[in-house]
């Protein structure tokens, strides 16, 4: 456990396309984020909690398939809640809600429906065990939050600090790295880590 006087943190990667080193950046505390929102028409909203564990990832993680209708998934157990009613699944059998198939495998969960795929990871083993999510369709242009986040990068200066381009404006960043949960087992990227304000974290903080 860490003293109470250092905070807990997560490294976030993001991947960039056609760009050979990925953007990074750090959150702080164990908060709850919103992953993933689609537009409508579909009603698709994945919020996740993170583990109160430096690097510990998710904890949990929460699809709201529909009005009425909510996947909880924890990494050894999935809950299914629909109005009033609730389910429990510990096993790997296919659990079917509404028109959504989910999946449990030894090392990820399927979420899946028409033209929409999620895959959760787990990463991690026995009592260090977390959750990571991916978005593996629609692509992140139809899509919000977290998982959807794509910043396009110019180095603009290199000497005495690193600054890149983003969105118009100049950004700080210096060389770290970060691991890639997206893969499992995962992998250490090199990265440039931004600040949290640089991705405007406080708009997925739910």
């Amino acid at each position: 456990m860490l003293p109470p006087n250092i905070p807990v943190s997560h490294r976030f990667l993001l991947k960039t396309e056609n760009q050979s080193i990925p953007l990074c950046f750090d959150v702080t505390g164990d908060v709850r984020l919103q992953l993933l929102k689609l537009h409508p028409p579909s009603e698709l909203s994945v919020h996740g909690e993170l583990d109160s564990v430096t690097n510990g990832g998710f904890r949990r993680i929460v699809i709201q398939l529909n009005a009425d209708l909510y996947v909880d998934v924890e990494v050894n157990k999935i809950t299914v809640r629909e109005g009033s009613r609730m389910t429990h699944h510990t096993g790997q059998d296919t659990i079917t809600a509404g028109s959504w198939t989910i999946i449990r495998r030894d090392n990820d969960i399927d979420v899946a429906s028409g033209d929409t795929h999620l895959v959760i990871l787990i990463q991690g083993k026995d009592a260090q065990s977390f959750l990571w999510p991916v978005l593996r369709q629609p692509s992140s242009d139809s899509a919000e939050g977290i998982l959807a986040l794509n910043l396009v990068y110019e180095e603009v200066t290199q000497t005495p600090t690193t600054k890149l381009r983003i969105k118009g404006q100049e950004i700080d960043v210096t060389r770290d790295n970060a691991a890639d949960y997206s893969i499992s087992p995962p992998l250490t990227l090199d990265c440039w880590l931004l600040s949290s304000d640089s991705v405007r974290l406080e708009a997925f903080i739910v």
